[in-house]
């Protein structure tokens, strides 16, 4: 009987044990599929996430961050370290990041959420050390403040990481706009905040519509100023029929509502009947409330139609139902009145004579403009056969360069650095080998290229570079000449700089001056006298380089300017290269 009783008790034992395995079991299988948190700068093309299951190495990110720049750049963003948890499930091939936001002089990402799931904030800056140092607060539609500065709710330990960190929150509003903020109560200036968009309506706005005919501004939206340009709609909303004569339209001044988080493209369309015959952007993530939108096809007969779309990541994909169509036309001129009438056969013999002469004055033309073409096309082909050969012996000037500085970690035993440098070597190689046939490169390429190359050199030397670019540059559809800038970059490193380990200081900026692109390189380096035969190997082939270019390019032509006093400056201007 007391065996039967203590098998009983065993059985049951065994059956308490094994239950909460198989719950467990079937909650893993269940399990919600890898998510991703994310970090996400005022530039929307710029982020860094991790898995939700490796948040330590968030962690890493801003102390790499905090070490490679200064004070200044770090404060706020990556002091705080605010990273964004969105539902996994959301289709990675919808856009989900929006316009960076200005608070006073600062600027938060903002995303937008094409559901109605939640978002896990937390901010890895915070910790035991610090908490107490730190509030936030929450606000709704930019209006309601629903959590008023709070200290931070908890530290948490979850998600793969390895120490506490501040716990923000979770946040789900759908419909509406919500604006998370965290400040540090001692610095006012450790600022950062984030804005999740859950509204399913982004359909344009117009707050104003104006139009620049014959030198003049018309306000369209008012029918007693729109000069007879426009009639009102049938719902008294928008105005329709809006036609223009011939040679008088110079553009339309399109005004939204405040868009705080979407980000517009606008297209002018040529319509056929309607269909859209030809398309042409002008203007690619409008952030603005304002846009002039003007092109040559206005100044010819014929129906057109302004398209303004969210900026989607998937060109040409947008949701038609939330795009906002403004058709017009152009009309043409009318035919003279008041003159006589004649009649064909009267004007016959003199069409044929014209036909004629002017059948024979084209062939002339032709063949004299075939000669120049020939002409042209020998001269062209010998530019470019020499512009190969610049490059040709660029990229070996390139290798060696690299090459040697990898031999001087070697003779200083460095192998770990040496290592270091030949992974990211063996990876700039294969980007320079795979560009050599391609005498342009995408301004996107061209960049990664160089910050491979600083990155390789800062190893060796231990000074501090960096990149800007202006935010309205579409670096994946700029093209310039391909290594345009790494000669300059080599000299400012080898010459400039190599000597000053951390004091030294390189910096990039691509800008924009009207249709023009500019780029420059500074160092802070003792800097050299300017001098064309006196310059290193790989200056004196840039300025060839340059030469050739200006006979290939004659309609986009490239200046060089080399400005050496305390440090030294190069700077390239590539004339009309932005359409």
């Amino acid at each position: 009987m007391k065996i039967r009783i203590s098998l009983i008790l065993l059985c049951l034992l065994i059956t308490g044990i094994l239950a909460p395995s198989g719950k467990a079991q079937k909650q893993e299988k269940n399990q919600e599929p890898e998510g991703r948190f994310t970090i996400h700068t005022s530039n929307s093309t710029s982020y860094y996430s991790t898995s939700d299951r490796t948040l330590y190495l968030g962690v890493q990110y801003l102390q790499k961050i905090k070490t490679e720049r200064n004070k200044d750049e770090i404060s706020g963003k990556f002091e705080i370290g605010l990273y964004s948890r969105l539902n996994p499930k959301i289709d990675p091939k919808i856009n989900i990041y929006g316009a960076p936001v200005r608070s006073v002089s600062k600027t938060y990402p903002s995303y937008i959420i094409p559901d109605s799931s939640a978002v896990v904030l937390v901010a890895l800056g915070i910790a035991r050390g610090n908490v107490k140092d730190y509030k936030y607060r929450v606000v709704k539609n930019d209006s309601i403040e629903v959590v008023p500065w709070s200290p931070i709710p908890s530290l948490e330990k979850k998600y793969g990481a390895e120490v506490p960190y501040g716990a923000i929150g979770t946040f789900r509003s759908p419909g509406d706009i919500i604006m998370v903020e965290v400040v540090n109560t001692k610095d006012y200036s450790i600022r950062d905040g984030v804005i999740y968009d859950w509204r399913v309506d982004y359909k344009p706005r117009m707050a104003g519509l104006s139009a620049n005919a014959s030198g003049n501004y018309y306000e369209l939206l008012d029918l007693e100023k729109s000069k007879n340009y426009a009639k009102k709609s049938t719902d008294g909303s928008f105005p329709v029929q809006l036609r223009f004569p011939a040679d008088s339209l110079l553009g339309m001044g399109l005004r939204f509502r405040h868009h705080e988080t979407i980000p517009y493209d606008i297209f002018l369309e040529k319509m056929n009947n309607d269909s859209v015959a030809e398309s042409a952007m002008l203007k690619s993530y409008l952030q603005d409330d304002y846009c002039f939108a003007d092109h040559d096809w206005l100044r010819k007969p014929g129906k057109y139609r302004y398209k303004i779309v969210r900026a989607e990541s998937i060109p040409g994909q947008y949701d038609k139902t939330q795009a906002l169509y403004i058709p017009f036309e152009i009309k043409p001129p009318p035919p003279p009145t008041g003159e006589k009438k004649v009649s064909l056969k009267q004007t016959l013999p003199y069409i044929i004579a014209t036909l004629s002469g002017v059948a024979l004055l084209f062939f002339i033309y032709y063949r004299r403009n075939q000669v120049k073409l020939k002409t042209a096309g020998r001269e062209k082909q010998m530019a470019a056969l020499k512009l190969k050969s610049i490059r040709s012996q660029l990229n070996p000037h390139f290798m060696f360069n690299a090459l040697t500085s990898i031999q001087n970690l070697i003779n200083k035993n460095d192998i770990k650095g040496a290592n270091y440098y030949l992974s990211i070597f063996s990876g700039l190689t294969r980007q320079v080998l795979d560009s050599n046939n391609e005498e342009l490169l995408s301004l996107e390429e061209e960049l990664k290229i160089l910050d491979d190359y600083l990155q390789m050199e800062q190893l060796r030397f231990g000074f501090q570079y960096e990149i800007q670019t202006d935010e309205d540059l579409n670096q994946a559809n700029i093209e310039i000449p391909a290594m345009l800038l790494q000669p300059f970059v080599e000299n400012a490193v080898k010459h400039g700089i190599s000597g000053m380990k951390q004091e030294g200081r390189i910096r990039i900026i691509i800008r924009k001056e009207n249709q023009d692109l500019v780029l420059s390189v500074t160092d802070n380096g003792k800097g050299f006298v300017p001098d064309p035969q006196s310059s290193g190997y790989g200056l004196k082939l840039s300025r060839e380089r340059v030469e050739l270019l200006n006979q290939i390019y004659k309609d986009q032509s490239l200046t060089l300017t080399i400005a050496a006093h305390e440090g030294s400056t190069i700077t390239l201007r590539l004339l009309n290269w932005i359409s």
